[in-house]
Formats: structure tokens, sequence, C-alpha cells
């Protein structure tokens, strides 16, 4: 049954109290509610339990001290408490709490939203190739001067993004403290560094989020100034703002399956064309990104309308001839105030068409783009889904081997690094006992006896995978081993 659809909705500010923009899925609903998806449809909670010995999961409680994140603290405190992704006044919340707050606060400061765009026949960010025309950039200048939105070109791309050394939140920041959620001495450390790890990785799912708006793969700066209220300085998407109002964060659809993608960078694009941006570049229109205008006569067939909205199509895909499209063109109903829908092979709205005075005009609706939220949304927490899993990945054990005490491996992912190996003393004091390099392509590693003290040991492989990606695994289990 479609959701229904009201602009009557509560508007949650959250993202303007955030970055003074609506430049994004907005934080407060969409993002949240596709990381708390994301998370709940994955088996994150039973790692954070075997990997981290966090018994509660994702409901354990993690503390982080205001005085070690005073900026972050900052940033918290402008956040609706109710919303369950506010801290205490001790700087305690629950592990799952982290990451949403991660994916909530990813866009600030607000010139990062400029780097959440990716063209993936490009390989570029956000160029602005929809801004045209010197009245339309006067206009942008004046707003920008304003308190209307600030995206500019020139941005890094988000597959370059998520793992730059300049996001702050980003895959390094996530490293270092998934490293000191395994190896800190002190429990209360860990936990404060587990939460680290969960926040930057709640950003990262972000950014991964953002390529489920075909405005972000296609280069489509003008679909982020569009009206979407009553002043005119109110601008954003509206597709991301329907999102939000009609989703809200509760709603978001449960995540469909995405494809099998060997790293962590395949999730965004990929040369078989298998990542998120990828999938929806080619699959969907954004609003400046729709086939321009043509005219057709009243002999115009099928057969003459595809060939001319071929020629007039910005972007190789959709495409009138793709295989995703068999819908027959409608010049008759196009005639209609309500006019006509083009659709992909599975019924999902991909425009609207309209002819007057002999012209073809193209559009997407609002509940035009609520059947493509309704299609895409899943996918996009699919996504979420796989990309949690290969950031805390399972496939790294310690175990029993041919009776020999062994660390195991997926040799066919696991590349050269380095093997760390921790003893856990009654305390939950944690201590390094054995460390190796590991060459790669290799499916077990054998290692010394832990102190008599031990009773959990804890491991870390910190290297690559076999594709030469960064690759962080932990595995935890009490000892002696049964």
């Amino acid at each position: 049954m479609k959701r229904f659809l009201t602009l009557l909705a509560p508007v949650f500010v959250a993202a303007t109290l955030l970055s003074g923009d609506a430049v994004a899925w907005e934080p407060a609903t969409t993002h949240a509610g596709l990381t708390e998806q994301a998370a709940l449809s994955s088996s994150l909670h039973k790692r954070l339990q075997e990997q981290f010995g966090n018994s509660q999961g994702l409901y354990s409680m993690l503390t982080v001290p205001k005085k070690d994140a005073p900026q972050l603290f900052a940033i918290v405190s402008r956040l609706n408490p109710t919303h369950g992704y506010v801290p205490d006044a001790s700087g305690r919340m629950s592990a799952l709490s982290w990451l949403v707050l991660g994916s909530v606060v990813a866009d600030v400061p607000a010139e990062h939203s400029r780097n959440h765009f990716f063209n993936p026949l490009t390989g570029e960010g956000l160029q602005n190739s929809t801004e045209s025309g010197l009245t339309k950039r006067t206009h942008l200048a004046l707003l920008r001067a304003g308190k209307g939105p600030s995206l500019a070109a020139g941005g890094m791309s988000a597959q370059a993004w998520w793992q730059s050394p300049e996001n702050p939140l980003g895959y390094q920041g996530f490293a270092t403290q998934f490293r000191k959620a395994v190896s800190a001495e002190s429990l209360a450390e860990r936990d404060r560094h587990l939460a680290g790890s969960l926040l930057a990785a709640g950003a990262m799912l972000h950014v991964l989020q953002d390529m489920g708006a075909p405005s972000r793969v296609r280069d489509d700066i003008s679909a982020h100034q569009q009206q979407i209220g009553s002043a005119d300085t109110d601008r954003g998407s509206r597709f991301e703002r329907i999102a939000a109002l009609s989703f809200g964060r509760l709603g978001i659809p449960k995540a469909t399956a995405a494809p099998a993608l060997a790293s962590l960078g395949d999730h965004f694009s990929n040369a078989e064309g298998t990542g998120l941006a990828d999938v929806i570049a080619r699959s969907y229109f954004s609003a400046g990104t729709l086939p321009s205008s043509f005219k057709v006569t009243r002999n115009t067939g099928s057969s003459a309308f595809r060939v001319s909205l071929s020629k007039h199509l910005k972007r190789p895909a959709p495409s009138a001839s793709s295989e995703t499209s068999t819908t027959r063109f409608d010049l008759v109903a196009a005639r209609n105030e309500s006019g006509a829908t083009w659709r992909s092979e599975s019924g999902t709205c991909l425009a609207e068409y309209r002819l007057r005075s002999a012209k073809v005009h193209w559009s997407i609706s609002d509940a035009c783009a609520l059947d493509q939220l309704e299609t895409s949304l899943p996918a996009v927490t699919g996504y979420g889904t796989s990309f949690l899993q290969t950031l805390y990945p399972a496939d790294f054990g310690i175990g029993n081997v041919d009776g020999k005490n062994a660390l195991t491996l997926n040799a066919k992912r696991y590349g050269a690094g380095t093997v760390r190996l921790f003893a856990e003393a009654d305390d939950g004091r944690r201590s390094e006992f054995f460390s190796a390099p590991s060459k790669g392509n290799i499916a077990t590693l054998a290692f010394p006896l832990p102190p008599t003290s031990a009773t959990r040991i804890t491991a870390l492989f910190d290297g690559i995978d076999a594709q030469g990606q960064p690759l962080l695994a932990s595995a935890s289990v009490e000892w002696p081993l049964p």
C-alpha cells in the first residue's frame, strides 16, 4: 500500500540547527532512521558481543567523558535529548545511539556537505553542472549571501571524503578508535574508544546513505536549491524533504540485500557498477537532470518519440530503450491535466510528462518522488547493512586448530598485516602478550600461551585486504578455550 503523504506533517528542524542549510537527507529523521535500520538488520549486535566482549551488544552502555570531546558535546548540546542519541550528563548512552549520533552530526560543519556528492561517470564530486545562466548564478549568489543554501562546487567526492584524513569522522578516525577499543588497558578506556569508532562508523554511513539521493550522484546542485518553504531562502532538496515527511525516522523500510561487495569503497562505486552511487545514478532522474523538453507532431509515433527522447537525455540512463523501461509512451494521456507517467520495468515512476503546445515537458511530482523512495530507501538501508558488516568483519577468530591455539583468518580476504594479542585479567585490565606479522593468504596463525592470570584473550588484525584496502578485525574469547 502506498504511504500517505501530507505536506502538513510536522517538519523536523535538526538539519537546520546543525548546518544552517537543508542540503541533505534530514539528519534527525531520514539519516537516523536509515542508520538504525541498517544496524538492526546487520549482525553488528552479535559482533559487538563476540568481538569486544560487550554482552549487551548494541544496547551496551558506553561513556565518553565530556572533557574528552568538547567540540562534539558542543554540537550535541543543540540536539533534542528526546531523540535518543544525546548522551546523559555523564556522557553515557548505548552503542546504537553512538552510531546514530554519528550519522546525525556528519554534516557539521556545514561546508562538509559539499563533500557528499559523487558522480560515478566522472569519479568527481560536486561540480554544479546543472547551474547555468547568469540569472540563475546571480540569484544563487544572493541566496548564499543571505540565509540560503551555501553549497559550492569543487567539493571532494564522497568516495574520497569518507576515507580522507581531512574528515574528522572518516575512516582514519574510525581506525584509530577501533585499535584503541581493542588495545586500551582499562575497560572504561576501551568502551570510550568503542563509542568513538561507532560515532565515526555512523558518520561514514551518512555519506554512503547520501548516495541514495539521485541529485547527489548526478551532480545536480539545482535540485538542492528548490523552494521547500514559504520564505525565499527556505530552499533545499524537495526529494529529501519528502523522504523526511513521509517516512520520518521510524518508518524507514527494512533493508533489501545489497550485492556481494569485496571492500568498503565498493559500496559507493566499483568497476562492475554495483555500488550504491552506480545503481541510483542510472536508475533515477533528479529534478535538474530530467530530459529536456522537445517538440512532437500529431504523427509522432512511439518509435519516433523514443528516438527524440534519447536525443534529449542529459545522461545515458535511465534510457527510453533500456531494459528497465518498458513504458508505452502515451501522448494522448499526456495532453490531460494529470499527464502521463514513464515507469521502470518494475513499475516505479521515473518521471511524468505533459504535452503542451506540441511540446513535451518533464517533471517529478511529489507522488512520483514518493514512489521512487519506496523502492530506493530499502536499497540504501541494505547497502548500509553490508557496509557495517564489512567494517566490523566476522571472519577473524580465535580457536583450537589441530590441537594448537591459533588465529583463524579468511585466506581469500586477508592480506598482509600485523596481529596482536591481549590478555585480560579478572579486573578487566588488558596487556599485549604477542605480536607477529601476517603475510596474507593464510588460514591460521599459531600463538603462544597467554599469562596465567588471563581470563580472556582478544586479538587484533591491522593490515590490508586482498585488494590492498585497509582492513581491521578483532576477536575475543574467554580463556582457557573450551
